[in-house]
């Protein structure tokens, strides 16, 4: 017999052939011998393996092999116990026919414990079975099952933990002939959790469970799913975790409120401490919000130093008051062992579900835009949602679109508006003001366009623009009216950089205009940020003999001990207080007036629109001024078209 089994003899790894019926095997290779503990073949096939075999493991053979006798075949995890010694290994198992025609079980083994035990951790209980007869009861537990769990089970409703659960099974599986759960279950020894495959063993009326436990793995996907949920530095549930929470519990449709809490001054924390500072502190912050928020929400970290909470609203009926709370207790000074105490603040949005949206995502969103409000207006402070903000955001997003396009196109013009000197009545010259039309969004104001391509870096780029168009109407202008004026051009902060002046020099340079004739204007917020790294390069451009105009001034937090060690040439008086007529700005009027002849500065009036304020900055020896009483802006081509008579006397307003 052994014969015809000959060509597996040749494999490394383990075969042998198993007469299911005989309970015996029948044939080995040599390297099976080893597994068995046998010392020869002969030894092996002489052994009474049906000796100890359970009536679990004797079903279970019998399945396989009606199995092997449809063509199937399964590769699973097999415990035997050659002398007493449990074994698990990797098998492959098939049909194979005797010589005398009955059907044999091939065993091949691809991998024993010892070398996959990597593998075997999520298998470890495969190959575990259970008979029960149709009343449920324990008839018998193969030897892996008995070894790894006891024998104190005795029936089914015991192992699924439910008399009326299984009474259930035992009528499917006579019904259907199989049954496949994944359940938690009682071993008698402790739960675990199991795949399961039940078959019902009709000419027999019993039940047959084949086990896999997959307990380790239900604990390590359980663990997966805790570390994706739960921020690794606070321990709190992140974005992800609080979504699905929140999710998991909408379904009561209970009204909530969503806070959105962002720390203010964390930045400055960890650029003066470092991160591994500012880590200890957001650890604390997250302690002392627990602590706050309880039994009456969830605390999730967003990311960064920002936080999410869900407020029940059957727990806090004023989430605002709450609010406020935690800012005062987020107020009080942090204490850190490596730096003593430290304070932040805090800026918080709300909204709410389901007034304000419906779903977790949109309601986080508005609850963003609520805390970027309450930072504009001041920080440490909360702010609720409303839909103006979503339409400003989205007006935001729609102006930085176009805005992109508009500067690929270079789809703007500039307007000038007439400076008048004060002393001789004549123009002095111009200021140019960038405008913007856009055939969908009509005109739209500086105020809005400016600050915007300053936060996404555009004004760079649009500021050389307007540099090179003004040096270009200059040139024009020269060679028209063979006269030279000055024409002012503002600056932002962002492009005080170093290669600024080459830059203007070179359009100077190109255009044949003279550095006299340009001035560049400059707020006071600009001039002072990073002072050392802007005043190098207004010196630069001063040198080149370009004039250096301050303006806005008094809108700005000037140190004027600074102000005297910059290069500028002229200051230029906030329309406001020009145009306030009280006692305090009149009085600050004449204090600037006083200010600037000590510091030999000259001085502009900006946004005169009344012939009462024109005699005013008149009586206060102002020596330019401009506004709308004298001229508005205007595009180049109408201010010629218009005759401006650039160079005749500009009439007296009184």
């Amino acid at each position: 017999m052994s014969q015809s089994f000959t060509t597996f003899e040749y494999l490394q790894s383990p075969v042998w052939v198993f007469d299911i019926e005989r309970k015996a095997i029948v044939w080995a290779n040599s390297a099976a011998l080893p597994l068995w503990e046998a010392e020869n073949l002969d030894e092996l096939t002489a052994r009474d393996l049906g000796r100890d075999m359970s009536d679990a493991v004797e079903a279970t053979l019998n399945d396989y092999l009606q199995m092997f006798n449809r063509g199937e075949a399964l590769k699973l995890w097999w415990s035997y116990s050659p002398k007493s010694k449990v074994k698990n290994a990797l098998c492959h198992f098939s049909g194979i026919p005797l010589a005398d025609g009955r059907l044999a079980m091939l065993v091949h083994v691809i991998a024993e414990e010892a070398s996959l035990r990597r593998e075997l951790a999520f298998s470890d209980g495969s190959n575990l079975a259970l008979l029960f007869s149709s009343e449920g009861m324990l008839l018998s537990a193969n030897r892996a099952f008995i070894h790894a769990f006891g024998e104190q089970l005795d029936s089914l409703a015991t192992f699924v933990g439910d008399i009326n659960l299984a009474h259930k099974w035992l009528e499917d599986a006579s019904k259907n002939g199989i049954v496949n759960r994944r359940k938690l279950c009682w071993t008698g020894r402790n739960y675990d959790w199991f795949n399961i495959d039940g078959k019902w063993l009709a000419d027999k009326q019993q039940l047959l469970l084949s086990l896999v436990n997959i307990s380790q793995e239900k604990e390590q996907l359980k663990q997966a799913k805790y570390q994706s949920e739960h921020d690794y530095l606070t321990g709190l549930l992140n974005r992800r975790g609080m979504i699905n929470a929140i999710h998991a519990s909408q379904h009561t449709s209970q009204p909530y409120t969503l806070l959105f809490l962002d720390i203010d001054g964390f930045k400055l924390i960890n650029d003066t401490y470092g991160h591994a500072i500012g880590d200890k502190m957001l650890r604390a912050i997250a302690i002392r919000l627990s602590e706050i928020v309880k039994f009456n929400g969830l605390l999730a970290r967003f990311g960064g130093d920002e936080f999410i909470i869900q407020l029940d609203q059957r727990q806090i009926d004023d989430p605002a008051r709450f609010a406020r709370a935690l800012i005062a207790n987020l107020n009080k000074p942090f204490h850190l062992k490596e730096v003593g105490e430290l304070s932040i603040g805090c800026s918080i949005g709300m909204a709410n579900f389901p007034t304000d949206a419906k779903k977790i995502e949109t309601l986080i969103t508005q609850a963003d835009m609520a805390m970027h409000r309450a930072k504009l207006r001041g920080r440490n402070r909360c702010h609720h949602f409303s839909p103006e903000m979503a339409e400003d955001l989205y007006r935001k997003m729609t102006l930085r679109h176009h805005l992109t396009l508009a500067m690929d196109a270079e789809a703007f013009e500039l307007y000038y508006q007439p400076i008048v000197d004060l002393k001789n009545n004549r123009l002095g010259g111009f200021e140019a003001l960038i405008r913007w039309y856009d055939e969908d969004l009509g005109q739209v104001a500086p105020s809005e366009f400016i600050p915007l391509a300053e936060e996404t870096g555009q004004i760079v780029p649009l500021g050389k623009w307007t540099l090179k168009q003004a040096c270009m109407q200059l040139s024009s202008w020269n060679k028209t009216y063979g006269k030279r004026f000055t024409v002012s051009v503002n600056l932002s902060r962002a492009q005080l950089h170093a290669s600024l002046a080459a830059y203007i020099g070179t359009l100077l340079e190109q255009y044949d205009i003279s550095p006299s004739q340009l001035a560049l204007e400059l707020t006071e917020s600009a001039m002072l940020q990073e002072y050392d790294e802007a005043k190098q390069c207004l010196v630069d451009l001063a040198e080149l003999g370009i004039e250096l105009h301050l303006d806005d001034f008094g809108t700005g937090y000037s140190s004027l001990s600074q102000l005297q060690n910059l290069p500028i040439t002229m200051v230029k008086l906030d329309q406001s207080f020009v145009q306030a007529n009280t006692q305090s700005s009149r009085a600050i009027v004449e204090a600037t007036c006083a200010i600037c002849d000590k510091l030999s500065l000259k001085l502009v009036a900006e946004g005169v629109e009344t012939l009462e304020q024109l005699e005013f900055i008149q009586s206060c020896q102002f020596d330019y001024c401009q506004g709308y009483y004298l001229g508005k802006p205007m595009p180049a081509h109408e201010l010629e078209q218009r005759q401006f008579n650039l160079f005749n006397v500009i009439p007296k307003a009184s």
